[in-house]
């Protein structure tokens, strides 16, 4: 196990963001998710879910970017070749992540749309209903960038062991 003294600046910082997004993501399901799946909320509430979430996140993104440039700064490490791989593969991975998802969830829709009322791909989830479509769609959304982060975390600890 590495300890974060030993870490790359690079690397912290991939590890801070993935924790951030984790943290928001769960409250952002814990927000959408009742006992029988997606709950059917408001409009209203929808956008405030939704302005709450990219508040948080831009928040606590702004911090860390405050913290690590500092660091940097003081420390002189520069970026290298490696680094600019690392978050290249990163981007990628997260890339087919949300390409994928968006692809399975046009063709839930169209086959929703397509058949009866009562067809429902996955239980619990319809993306006829508004909150249902948003919660599929802020779900990608978070599970590209933790993708992103979670392979850039993966990387920089390859190319340490």
């Amino acid at each position: 196990m590495t300890l974060i003294e030993n870490m790359s600046e690079p690397e912290r910082r991939s590890w801070a963001n993935l924790i951030v997004d984790g943290t928001v993501f769960y409250f952002f399901v814990t927000s959408m998710i009742g006992k029988g799946g997606v709950e059917n909320i408001s409009g209203p509430d929808l956008v405030s879910i939704y302005v709450g979430i990219i508040i948080a996140t831009i928040i606590m993104h702004g911090i860390i970017a405050a913290i690590f440039s500092s660091r940097i700064k003081n420390s002189g490490y520069e970026s290298d070749e490696r680094d600019v791989e690392i978050e290249r593969k990163g981007a990628r991975n997260g890339f087919w992540v949300v390409t994928i998802a968006i692809n399975i969830f046009i063709f839930m829709f169209l086959m929703e749309n397509t058949f009866a009322h009562d067809y429902t791909p996955v239980p619990g989830l319809s993306l006829l209903t508004p909150s249902h479509m948003f919660f599929a769609l802020m779900g990608t959304m978070f599970l590209g960038d933790i993708v992103y982060r979670a392979t850039m975390v993966r990387e920089y600890r390859k190319n340490t062991i």
